[in-house]
Parts: structure tokens; C-alpha cells; sequence
């Protein structure tokens, strides 16, 4: 083989790594992040709606105590198939554009009704509630409610969100055409096979390196646990999705190892085969 031919094998090798690198990458995105049901299946996880209901409920209590309301108001107020509810509306609504905001009718609707069976079980009378104060508290529980379950720069990223599903599909697209194209070029511009087992052999050992190495010191060093979010919730949430995101590249990675020890058996046996002839 030429020296030029061997230079543009190898360079077409790193192109390929690169590409595939990339492909990796964008999908890992497609299918987690970029995948409303990824989401929600970690927040089933991590116990999210849980967690999320004991943490309003204690914001809650702390405005109710200025209003006069004891803790016990609280503490069957909050129903998880209500939070759950609209938490997937929210996702739903953000995944397909429509807008980033929690809807408050169900919790306004529960708090009011409670407020009404607080009145009568203490044995107020309901025209010595103020109204205003009243409209008050319920919008400041509202207020809680919608903070509490919006997830961190949501509504900051929304317009870059919809870019970033509508390119990567197509940058996913685009790498798996380029992909193929090259490795039919390896196979088809030179009549000894092995040779181009051996250069989609070290595309895909490079693409392994690259796509295994820092996940895997991520993962070790337990980087993600260190962000310090508020919230215990959101914390554990954004654990478990960071933490899954990452495996998922490293099955990717693994994928490539996999693909990259047959590329060097067949080059091994090919190349033995030439030999013989």
C-alpha cells in the first residue's frame, strides 16, 4: 500500500471515530434527555412525587403558620396523583413546545375546598374570614405549588430545548450516512479485506477511548453527587439522570469495545488468509 493511500486510510479512520464519537453522543441525547419518558422514569425512581409532596407541604405549613392555620391543615392536603398529574402535564407541554408552566387549577381548586372544611370543623364563622385574605393565601400557596414542582432552567432553556430536538435527529442522521459511506469506502477500495477491518478496527477502538474514558472518571470520582441543588428532590432527580445518562454512553462505548476485539479477530484471520494464498 502507498504511503498517500495509508495517510487517507487513517485519516478517513479518525474521521469515522469522530462520527461515530458524535453519533454516540446525539443519541444518548435522543433517548434520555430529549425523551419526556426518561424523565418521568427517573422521577418514578427516585421517589420524586414523594419527596416533592413532603417539601411543599413544609414550605406550606410555614405560610400557614402566619395565617393562623395549624399543621395539621397540611397535612393531608396534597395528593400525589394530583402533583403527578400535573407534573406530567408539565413535561408534556415543554417536550411538545406548548409552554413551561405548572398548572395551578387542581391545587387552587383542593386548597379552597380544604380551607371550607378547616372553616366549618373549627367552628369559624365564614363572614368573619376576610376575603381578600383569603384570595391571598391561596394565592401565595399557588405560588409555592408552581415553584416547587418547576424543574431548575426549564423555562430559561425552552427556546434552545425545541432547537436542540429538532438538530440532533439530524445530526444523528447525517453521522450514521457519513458512517456507512466510509466504511463501504474501506471495503470497497481494496481487494485485500483485512485491511479494512483493520482501519474500522481502529475507528472504533478510538471511538470506545473517547466515549468511555470520562464517564467512566465521572462516574468513579462521583462528580454528579457533588452539585449542590436546593432541593432534595430536584438533587436526587438530577442524580439519577446524570448517573443514567452516563451509563448510557458507557453501553454505547462498550458496544464499540465489543465491535472494535471482532474488527481485530477478523483482521487476524483475513490477514492470515492472505498470507496463505
Amino acid at each position: 500500500m502507498s504511503t498517500v493511500k495509508r495517510i487517507v486510510n487513517i485519516l478517513l479512520s479518525f474521521i469515522l471515530a469522530v462520527l461515530l464519537t458524535v453519533l454516540t453522543l446525539a443519541g444518548t441525547l435522543q433517548f434520555t434527555l430529549l425523551n419526556e419518558n426518561f424523565i418521568l422514569d427517573n422521577m418514578n425512581t427516585c421517589n420524586y412525587i414523594t419527596e416533592k409532596k413532603d417539601e411543599i407541604t413544609s414550605s406550606l405549613t410555614d405560610l400557614g403558620y402566619a395565617s393562623g392555620l395549624e399543621e395539621d391543615f397540611f397535612s393531608d392536603l396534597l395528593n400525589e396523583v394530583m402533583l403527578h398529574d400535573d407534573v406530567e402535564k408539565y413535561l408534556s407541554d415543554y417536550y411538545s413546545g406548548e409552554g413551561s408552566v405548572i398548572d395551578k387549577t387542581a391545587f387552587k381548586q383542593t386548597f379552597n375546598t380544604a380551607l371550607d372544611k378547616y372553616i366549618e370543623k373549627k367552628g369559624i364563622d365564614p363572614n368573619s374570614v376576610s376575603s381578600d385574605n383569603r384570595e391571598y393565601l391561596i394565592k401565595e400557596a399557588a405560588k409555592i405549588y408552581k415553584q416547587s414542582l418547576e424543574l431548575p432552567f426549564f423555562g430559561k432553556l425552552a427556546g434552545r430545548f425545541q432547537n436542540l430536538k429538532t438538530i440532533v435527529p439530524y445530526v444523528m442522521a447525517v453521522c450514521l450516512i457519513l458512517s456507512i459511506l466510509i466504511i463501504v469506502i474501506f471495503i470497497l477500495s481494496t481487494k485485500w479485506k483485512h485491511r479494512a477491518a483493520r482501519y474500522i478496527c481502529y475507528a472504533t477502538s478510538a471511538t470506545f477511548l473517547s466515549t468511555a474514558v470520562l464517564p467512566l472518571i465521572i462516574l468513579l470520582s462521583k462528580k454528579v453527587e457533588t452539585f449542590n441543588i436546593a432541593s432534595r428532590a430536584t438533587y436526587m432527580l438530577f442524580v439519577s439522570c446524570a448517573n443514567n445518562m452516563l451509563v448510557c454512553i458507557l453501553s454505547c462505548s462498550a458496544f464499540f469495545l465489543i465491535v472494535s476485539a471482532a474488527m481485530f479477530l477478523l483482521y487476524k484471520k483475513l490477514y492470515k488468509k492472505r498470507k496463505l494464498q
